[in-house]
This record gives structure tokens, sequence and C-alpha cells, in this order.
């Protein structure tokens, strides 16, 4: 990775999502159980796991976010702002497409602004699916294609110069229909309009539970 993969636009990112720093929260507080967090970043969301979860997998294909993570988590036990123990959390290196784990054997699992990213979003979910026990739930919170007007059309039209840009990140994905497609039932999904300074076309936002029957 470049040094503006690992060190400039981790941080960018954080600024240009603070508006919806309380939804996620409240999505990943709500984690039960034995948790996987797929493409967990520089580990933003690790501070807001509630007692509710047993043990936090947290996976990433990138090693230096992997130890940025790491240092984010020694540094927030050290202050004594994690609901866990430290040896509650196990993060790696390793692909969504092919998680190293056995069947049926999460109880929730973590999707937060990674899907718009994931080069076989297809691949992942299913991969999901298939680590998930059944009832197992995903909590996802996720930047998706509008649903129609100038802006889907905008969308489109940027997407080949953003995704260098952003490292992967694509405007026009329909995550939505990527779980359906894998096998999920949405048991609540909202869609959220937020509005990121400088980046209009990110505001596109859906937020929900999906399950695994």
């Amino acid at each position: 990775m470049s040094f503006y993969e690992d060190k400039i636009f981790p941080y960018a990112l954080d600024i240009a999502l603070v508006g919806i720093k309380q939804a996620r929260k409240d999505l990943i507080s709500s984690a039960e159980g034995r948790i996987l967090e797929i493409g967990m970043g520089n580990g933003a969301n690790l501070a807001h796991y509630s007692d509710k979860a047993d043990e936090v997998v947290g996976i990433e294909p990138c090693a230096a976010m992997v130890e940025m993570a790491s240092g984010r988590l020694d540094k927030l036990h050290q202050k004594s702002k994690l609901k866990l123990k430290r040896e509650q959390y196990d993060l790696q290196v390793g692909s969504g497409e092919e998680l190293p784990y056995d069947d049926n054997s999460f109880d929730s699992a973590i999707a937060c602004l990674v899907f718009c990213t994931i080069p076989n979003a297809d691949k992942a979910a299913a991969e999901m699916h298939r680590v998930l026990k059944p009832g197992g739930k995903v909590l996802f919170l996720e930047h998706v294609h509008a649903k129609s007007g100038l802006k889907r059309h905008v969308q489109n039209w940027v997407n080949p110069i953003w995704k260098p840009l952003a490292c992967g990140c694509n405007l026009n994905r329909d995550t939505k229909t990527v779980f359906s497609n894998a096998g999920f039932d949405n048991e609540t999904i909202d869609e959220i309009n937020h509005h990121p300074m400088l980046l209009p076309l990110f505001s596109s936002v859906i937020r929900g539970v999906a399950i695994k029957r």
C-alpha cells in the first residue's frame, strides 16, 4: 500500500464521516455474541462494541491498517475506554472474500462502509452468510447508489475517477441487493441522506439488519 492509502486517506475518511458517527456507534453497540467485522480499517469502530459482545474478530486486507487498529485498541485499553477486555479482540489480516473461519461460527457480523470497496461484493456477502449461524445478523451501514435523479447519473460518471482516488471505493454499489442475493432477509432497513462536507456524492446511506434464515 502507498503512503496516501495507509496514512492520509483513512483520516480524511474519518473527517468526512463525522456526521454519521452516532449512527455508527448505535449500530456497533447493538452487536451480540461472537462478532465478525470485515474491513475494519483503522479500527474506528472498536471503541463502540458493548458488553453484549463475547468476542470481536476484525479482519482487514491491509496489514498497515491492522497495525493501526491494534495500536488504537491498545491506547483505548490503557485509557479504560473499552467495555470489553483487550483479549476479547482478535485483529487479523485477511480478505472478506475468503474468510478463514468455519461455517456457522459467528452470531453477528458488521459491515460498516466496506461493501463499497470490496472488489467482489457478492462473494464477500456469500462468505458472511456462510460463517454466520442460522438466525445470525449482519448489521450494516453503507453508502450506496442513489435511487434516481441527477445524483445517480453523476455518481456513474464520476466513479471511474473517484475509485482510484478513494482506494477502490465505488459510489454506485447496490449493497441492499447484494445482501438479498446472498440469501439474507432484511429485518430493518433505513435510508439516510447524509451530507458529508465536500462529498455530496457520498450522501446516500443505508442502515439496517439482515438475517441469515
